[in-house]
């Protein structure tokens, strides 16, 4: 089963409140003005504010329990008609368009471990834009790479209530490569009432954890120009310290 089957239910409470980066790409929708690509689209996060903006976007995932849930946010706020979902997986992208922006948000390429399997899907998404089409990759930095040094404790990444009155914890395990920058993360979804029974979901993730010049490299590999690197979603300027290294880059 994909692992995001499993933390779909989850997601969206975990997440629900986050919207750091979507002025982001609302900018850079603006600046493209035509149809965009939003790869591991998940949930449907920053999809649906996109398409209620009236943009034309496609997300496309592999999980069908997050295209689930994706297809019902974007039904119920009445957008369905800007927005068409895809499943498949983004390593062997095949659609039948060409579009002016592609994005892969919040660190979901850095789930994708191998450098073939890197490389082939930078080059399908550089197959689905047109010349001058841009690129966004958004990846973790700091805000993940301090887990390197905690491998084998637990850390807790949060309580929130659920509608159903409910209690959702989330802890996660990190385990450090010996021989790269690779996290392999246990997460631990609990489910509970006060004073009930505890319900449990365990998942196992992968995070590779890429340095400046080897992400540069690859995205140029697949035929781009970097034109840009930040170092959060305000668009600061990129430090070994950022939280996030964000590439923008433009198809050849």
């Amino acid at each position: 089963m994909n692992e995001y089957d499993l933390i779909a239910p989850f997601y969206d409470i975990e997440h629900t409140h986050f919207d750091e980066d979507l002025d982001m790409y609302r900018n850079f929708a603006d600046l493209c003005e035509g149809s965009i690509l939003e790869l591991a689209c998940g949930s449907g996060r920053v999809l649906l504010p996109l398409a209620q903006a009236g943009y034309e976007i496609t997300g496309v995932d592999s999980s069908a329990e997050m295209l689930k849930l994706a297809r019902q946010r974007v039904e119920s706020a009445g957008a369905l008609e800007h927005c068409h979902l895809v499943q498949q997986d983004i390593t062997r992208l095949h659609l039948s368009q060409k579009f002016q922006l592609s994005f892969i948000a919040l660190g979901s390429f850095s789930h994708i471990t191998s450098r073939t399997a890197q490389r082939q899907t930078l080059q399908a998404i550089r197959t689905h834009l047109g010349a001058g089409g841009l690129f966004i990759l958004d990846i973790s930095n700091a805000d993940a790479r301090y887990m390197e040094e905690m491998s084998g404790q637990v850390l807790h990444q949060g309580t929130w209530r659920t509608d159903d009155d409910m209690f959702l914890t989330h802890f996660v395990s990190p385990a450090s490569s010996l021989d790269r920058h690779l996290l392999e993360l246990t997460h631990f979804y609990e489910r509970h009432r006060q004073g009930g029974n505890v319900q449990r979901t365990v998942v196992t993730t992968h995070l590779y954890l890429f340095e400046r010049g080897e992400i540069e490299l690859l995205v140029e590999q697949a035929g781009f120009t970097v034109k840009d690197i930040y170092g959060d979603h305000e668009l600061g300027p990129y430090h070994l310290e950022s939280p996030r290294l964000i590439i923008v880059a433009e198809a050849k």
